[in-house]
């Protein structure tokens, strides 16, 4: 018996973001048109995988290409994470400024700009719970936002998460290590 096995394997990384069953598709559908004038495309994957295709630039961070139900431009995104499963957000350009103190000593401290991200609207749950740090933020489209590193909890209707962007932390990647290629999509 003789086995024949390729000399060249060809592997073609595509990376995925599972919208789960949570949010049912047609709810989640709905959600990513909230206006019926919206000039954007989504559909649902049927295989529940959203393709990522990219990464949302600094530029398009603060100025949004979508618009949420009252008109306002925003990024819809998503995340699945380990404490709220899959969510729906607005990010709407907003960036804030983290400033953190070390305990031994309070003059030296790190300071931080973080993606602001609010839940999809008042009626909604939380965009992020504790055990949801480190997951990817993806807008609608699938491209890379942030990642998220921490929240302020839902007050009156509102709540805050925050990001530290993507394009931030890839370019720290490469200035640590320039031979590194990363490809989304």
């Amino acid at each position: 018996m003789r086995f024949d096995y390729p000399t060249k394997a060809v592997y073609e990384p595509k990376c995925h973001l599972c919208p789960g069953t949570k949010i049912p598709a047609d709810e989640f559908t709905l959600k990513c048109f909230p206006r019926g004038d919206a000039n954007w495309e989504f559909e649902h994957p049927k295989d529940r995988l959203l393709r990522l295709r990219g990464i949302i630039s600094d530029d398009l961070m603060r100025d949004p290409d979508m618009f949420d139900g009252d008109g306002e431009p925003c990024l819809l995104v998503i995340k699945t994470g380990n404490a709220t499963n899959t969510t729906i957000g607005r990010a709407n350009g907003v960036f804030s400024v983290v400033r953190e103190y070390f305990p031994n000593d309070l003059t030296v401290n790190q300071t931080s700009m973080e993606w602001g991200i609010i839940n999809y609207d008042s009626k909604s749950e939380v965009f992020s719970e504790p055990g949801d740090s480190g997951s990817i933020i993806v807008d609608i489209r699938g491209r890379i936002g942030g990642m998220l590193t921490g929240g302020g909890g839902k007050v009156k209707g509102s709540d805050m998460t925050y990001a530290t962007p993507f394009w931030w932390l890839l370019e720290r990647i490469k200035e640590h290590f320039p031979n590194v290629d990363v490809v989304v999509g």
